[in-house]
């Protein structure tokens, strides 16, 4: 009996003397962070020191079965405590807290804001001329241009923007999108007002022309003609007029698809009423007859040659000698000598030479030389260098030679345009069954186009285009939120890289 009493005390003691070690230990540990930290720790509660500074955890235990004994499980972050201002409640702890979360709502920011800083004109412009349509337009120019949505889609896409919450809601269900978009496209003499918005009397082109796709077989325009992808399909035809000065696209017109005829030209400038314009024709185009009947139109042109034209005179330039050009000027950086004459038909012929265009040519006729090309030999090398880096530019115009060396170069510009109608909107392919609506659509995209046109206009003011396109800024764009809680908005959270480019492009969002 006295034994076992004996252990029993021992074994207490033991117990004991453990539980004063664990508890001497413990103090020590926390006897390692400051007062002024301490005096936050509570039951429950862990203190934490992490990259300097402290933070109060939740903290439970939990019994764990294969241990046999319990361990400590950290918990959510209650906040940090600083000498200073002492305990902080983390946002997240404070929302948890007072279960302030009721409801929630997320919107696309970025873009909706842009829209208000740089293309808000455009909403002006809407309500003068689509009174009770202006919302429509603009919600639909949206889903086109962020997202390239069919119709069906739209809905969704302008309803999770913010440009919802400005502008209010408006009916974009398919069906009725159908009856709006047949109804606009009767109202083509507001769309032409519209155009007019943006006329310059002296500074316009006109491109001749690109080919949309056609998947109806209901209306009158599209007709089976051979396609710029040099096949025979159902195309109809797209004419635009470009601005250079402002380098947007100030007029369309939808013609039938086999239908290339110099009137086009004449009918689009009756409609627009701009003055001035100069046709800006592919070399393809040229033949005595076209060009008569250009002429007999009273319109204006420039259309490039080829070089083996019986019109150029190549005698200057077989000279070498800088002295027998009529001047020079700058572009891109480059320097274009030039001299002109008047031909027998009294136009006047430009022929420009480009000193870097000249040395690439040259290179590149050499180097085929070198690797044995057919055809290319010195004797022909000999034949053609006074004609390498030359462009010959033949006009009616009244314009200085430079100014015509602009407008044709120009042409580049429209075909980009072009391309960022068919790739970025992906408006290559129309499945319209009616002309009406047909018409309507093209306006929807146009006005997407212009957009695009303005965002690439303010990239290259900041000379930001080199590395940005307005498709990686808009990307960018989509990703900043807004959020409602309960009934308050808060933009979320902003990458740094997006902040950085939004301040280089003086767009502070808040």
């Amino acid at each position: 009996m006295f034994v076992y009493g004996n252990f029993f005390i021992i074994l207490r003691l033991r117990i004991y003397v453990i539980k004063r070690i664990i508890k001497i230990k413990n103090h020590h540990t926390m006897a390692k962070h400051p007062d002024w930290a301490l005096k936050f720790r509570k039951k429950g509660t862990e203190l934490r020191l992490l990259n300097g500074q402290y933070y109060l955890y939740e903290a439970t235990s939990k019994w764990n079965p294969e241990k046999k004994r319990s361990q400590k499980v950290t918990g959510k972050l209650l906040g940090k405590i600083t000498e200073k201002d002492g305990f902080i409640e983390s946002e997240k702890a404070r929302l948890r807290r007072q279960n302030v979360v009721s409801s929630l709502t997320v919107k696309e920011y970025g873009f909706s804001f842009l829209y208000e800083q740089l293309l808000g004109d455009y909403t002006a412009l809407l309500k003068k001329h689509f009174e009770t349509d202006w919302q429509s337009i603009l919600a639909l120019a949206y889903g086109r241009l962020l997202y390239r949505s069919p119709l069906k889609n739209m809905s969704f896409h302008y309803s999770n923007s913010y440009l919802s919450e400005w502008y209010g809601n408006v009916n974009l269900s398919p069906n009725s999108l159908s009856d709006f978009l047949r109804t606009l496209g009767i109202r083509r003499e507001s769309i032409v007002r519209f155009f007019r918005e943006f006329n310059y009397a002296d500074d316009c082109i006109i491109f001749d022309g690109t080919d949309i796709n056609s998947k109806s077989s209901l209306m009158y325009l599209p007709k089976e003609g051979k396609s710029k992808r040099g096949v025979y399909e159902s195309i109809i035809d797209l004419m635009f007029v470009f601005s250079v000065e402002q380098r947007l696209p100030v007029y369309y017109r939808i013609n039938q698809g086999n239908i290339k005829d110099v009137k086009s030209f004449r009918l689009c400038l009756e409609e627009c009423k701009i003055v001035n314009a100069v046709i800006i024709l592919d070399k393809g185009f040229y033949s005595k007859e076209n060009i008569k009947r250009i002429k007999d139109e009273e319109l204006k042109f420039v259309i490039p040659l080829r070089r083996t034209s019986s019109l150029i005179d190549y005698t200057k330039m077989e000279q070498g000698n800088k002295g027998v050009f009529d001047g020079y000027f700058k572009f891109e950086g480059r320097y274009i000598w030039y001299y002109g004459y008047r031909t027998k038909d009294h136009d006047t012929l430009h022929l420009y030479l480009d000193e870097k265009l000249r040395v690439e040519e040259e290179k590149d006729f050499l180097e085929r030389i070198e690797n044995g090309s057919k055809g290319y030999t010195m004797e022909q090398f000999n034949k053609k260098s006074t004609r390498f880096g030359t462009i010959a530019l033949l006009t009616n115009a009244e314009k200085t030679p430079e100014k015509i060396y602009v407008d044709y170069k120009s042409r580049g510009e429209v075909e980009q345009m072009i391309d960022a109608l068919k790739d970025v909107v992906e408006a290559d392919v129309s499945y319209m069954q009616n002309e009406c609506a047909l018409e309507g659509w093209m306006f929807i995209n146009y006005i997407a186009l212009h957009w695009y046109y303005r965002i690439y206009q303010l990239l290259t003011k900041h000379e930001l285009n080199g590395n940005f396109s307005p498709k990686d800024l808009i990307s960018f764009l989509i990703e900043i939120k807004r959020v409602k809680i309960n009934d308050k908005w808060y933009t979320a959270e902003i990458t740094k890289k997006t902040a950085t480019l939004l301040k280089k492009l003086e767009l502070p969002i808040t």
